[in-house]
């Protein structure tokens, strides 16, 4: 069973307060999907023929425009080979976002406190509770290999993405993980349960190791940010 959970929370911004979700990880479903169910799962939890149950939610064009990433935090107790495969797999994750041709653009952050989202690199292992990421949204909550958590309005902007990476996390791993979780911080929060996606698709729940964007992958980004 793959090790990634994640957790959504909407601004109910009107009121001046939060209100917060845990999303269900996966869909079930059997064989290849078409294009537009394939996105409809990831996009907002519509099992195939059926109606969204999440509400769709992306980034407005003018952060998707400059979408700047930062590594935030690093755990003292951390590997610190590890640590260095993160930091360089952040770098290679933006590149194959921004050759996706897509109507986003990742950058690094130059400062991470102003960074859309923020990697933090938590001291817990698989299994563990997540401490010091300063969301307290995240923060004693268990962790897979990794968990992402993004915060939207009442528009359905989304404001703030998080992501959380285990320390236990086999190095071999660094980048696909980080592919998966950086990719579903776009909005796209739904994994798919199936023999047919495994090994295929960076929203495999079954798999860790998807080292490259599918078809039906690419198509699904695009379709959240449509090209200019």
């Amino acid at each position: 069973m793959k090790a990634i959970q994640r957790s959504l929370c909407a601004a109910l911004l009107s009121f001046g307060v939060a209100g917060a979700a845990l999303a269900e990880d996966f869909v079930v479903t059997e064989g290849p999907l078409s294009d537009e169910a394939f996105y409809r799962l990831v996009a907002c939890r519509a099992a195939p023929g059926k109606g969204c149950s999440e509400r769709m939610v992306r980034w407005p064009a003018s952060a998707a425009a400059e979408l700047g990433i930062g590594l935030a935090s690093i755990d003292d107790s951390y590997p610190p080979d590890l640590a260095q495969r993160m930091d360089q797999a952040i770098d290679r994750v933006i590149d194959t976002l921004n050759g996706a041709g897509a109507g986003l653009r990742l950058v690094r952050a130059v400062r991470t406190t102003q960074a859309d989202i923020s990697v933090h690199l938590v001291g817990a292992v698989q299994g563990g509770l997540i401490q010091g990421t300063g969301n307290i949204e995240m923060d004693g909550v268990e962790i897979g290999a990794a968990l992402v958590h993004i915060r939207w309005n009442l528009a359905g902007n989304i404001i703030r993405g998080t992501i959380a990476v285990a320390s236990d996390v086999p190095p071999d791993e660094a980048y696909p993980v980080l592919l998966e979780e950086i990719t579903q911080s776009l909005g796209l929060m739904t994994d798919i349960r199936n023999p047919y996606y495994e090994d295929i698709s960076v929203f495999s729940e079954d798999s860790n190791g998807v080292m490259s964007l599918s078809a039906q992958d690419l198509f699904a980004i695009r379709r959240h940010y449509p090209p200019p």
